[in-house]
């Protein structure tokens, strides 16, 4: 089954699709039936499609996010997504069209229009639900929601991170997926970070109750209010910790904080804040782990001089939204 739907996920994302079938392919993606086998296929399709940079990969993963619809933009600096294989979308370009149509349509989801909210790196947006719900996403978070709640559950797709305040409706149980992740509430603040250029998702509760179900090994956690549950993309597994809430919230007051984190993952996490293109030669800086929390008022100047004070031995070059690290 999980091989299914990671077919109709690559056939999706390897062929040219117009708007009616973006629509569908949302539709089906939030639709509830088999949501696990979804998840688990995304999270192999998002795993195995990571390679290595080289000087096309950039125009081939903007290709890739525009035909899926997702106008996600990973910047150099991280782990590339590799583009499908040429010869393997010529091989399926005739017959991909009708079979992914075939497959999409015959789901049995309700046909409401799908709303795709993309923030841009740098930004953050406050966005209400059809059910008056509200959503704080954070910069380079792609939120997909129906125009409609029906059915037994509110469901949404996260790429990225936000908060939800969630209006509660025990009838309707509020449920966010992302590749590797499923939380469901009832009534609840909660926030959930899963950018797909980060090695980890973290679920956190700030108040009420939720359920958490994680990646391959389907391991389930009922959280209380402080308690956080992160999931190893890589390892597969997940753990159940006391989370420090100051520093889960910190980005929704413009601060930005770095707990515990490599310079290449810092290096992501301002490219988000900033919308800047980091240059610099895979392997420049060793896995030292850093704690460091600036306020909201911070430049990416006044950020890197900082960094630069305590990691030491870089300099950088900035020149409008690119910067060159040596």
């Amino acid at each position: 089954m999980k091989n299914y739907f990671k077919d109709i996920i690559t056939l999706f994302t390897a062929s040219p699709q117009n708007e009616e079938m973006k629509r569908k392919f949302h539709g089906w993606l939030i639709d509830d039936e088999y949501s696990h086998e979804k998840d688990l296929a995304l999270d192999e399709f998002w795993t195995n499609v990571k390679g290595k940079e080289d000087e096309h990969t950039e125009e081939a993963l903007k290709e890739v996010y525009a035909k899926s619809g997702f106008h996600l933009v990973p910047k150099r600096s991280i782990n590339w997504l590799r583009p499908l294989g040429a010869a393997a979308a010529v091989a399926t370009l005739l017959m991909v069209s009708v079979y992914v149509t075939y497959q999409l349509t015959k789901q049995k989801y309700t046909e409401i229009a799908t709303v795709e909210n993309y923030v841009s790196p740098g930004q953050m947006r406050l966005i209400e639900l059809p059910d008056g719900s509200k959503v704080q996403v954070n910069s380079g978070t792609l939120l997909l929601y129906p125009e409609k709640f029906v059915g037994s559950t509110r469901t949404v797709f996260l790429v990225g991170e936000a908060n939800f305040k969630v209006k509660k409706n025990p009838e309707q149980p509020f449920i966010v997926r992302s590749s590797t992740m499923a939380v469901t509430a009832l009534g609840t603040e909660f926030n959930v970070s899963s950018y797909s250029d980060d090695s980890e998702v973290t679920a956190t509760l700030l108040e009420g109750k939720v359920k958490v179900v994680c990646g391959i090994e389907g391991k389930s956690y009922v959280l209380e209010p402080g308690e956080q549950v992160v999931y190893d993309k890589s390892m597969g597994a997940s753990r159940l910790c006391k989370a420090e809430l100051e520093d889960v919230t910190a980005w929704q007051r413009g601060e930005l904080v770095f707990r515990s984190v490599t310079m290449d993952e810092m290096l992501i996490i301002l490219q988000r804040r900033f919308d800047v293109t980091f240059h610099y030669r895979q392997g420049r800086f060793n896995a030292d782990k850093y704690n460091i929390r600036f306020s909201d008022k911070a430049s990416l100047e006044e950020v890197l001089t900082i960094i630069k004070a305590v990691a030491g031995d870089f300099t950088y070059h900035i020149d409008r939204k690119e910067c060159y690290i040596k």
